[in-house]
């Protein structure tokens, strides 16, 4: 059984290129624009990974993985974000990311 990634990012193209990416590496992807298609799908069981865009519109990744953890407080989340700064880095992991990325970055990241 393939593993499941959900994958939130509202740039249309940076979305379908980590889907393809992640899809020809064997998984099982399922990929989200906005907050509100991806908040319908928090409590799905059989994600194995959410990679998460920070912002997202008028809500953000940090409401997100709130909902996330109370589903499954062991799936593993990373986000990923233009901001790149060492203090949103920190707050990223402070709420609770496993790991942080930054735009731009290379789809290969995600599966090392």
């Amino acid at each position: 059984m393939k593993k499941v990634i959900g994958i939130v990012e509202d740039e249309k193209d940076l979305n379908e290129l980590v889907k393809r990416y992640l899809e020809k590496e064997g998984y099982e992807v399922r990929s989200y624009l906005t907050f509100d298609e991806a908040h319908a799908h928090t409590a799905d069981d059989d994600v194995s990974l959410w990679v998460l865009d920070i912002m997202l519109g008028d809500k953000s990744g940090f409401d997100l993985i709130e909902e996330i953890r109370a589903n499954d407080p062991e799936v593993p989340v990373i986000f990923m974000s233009a901001r790149d700064k060492e203090f949103d880095r920190i707050i990223g992991l402070e709420k609770g990311s496993d790991d942080y990325i930054t735009k731009p970055f290379s789809p290969k990241e995600l599966v090392l």
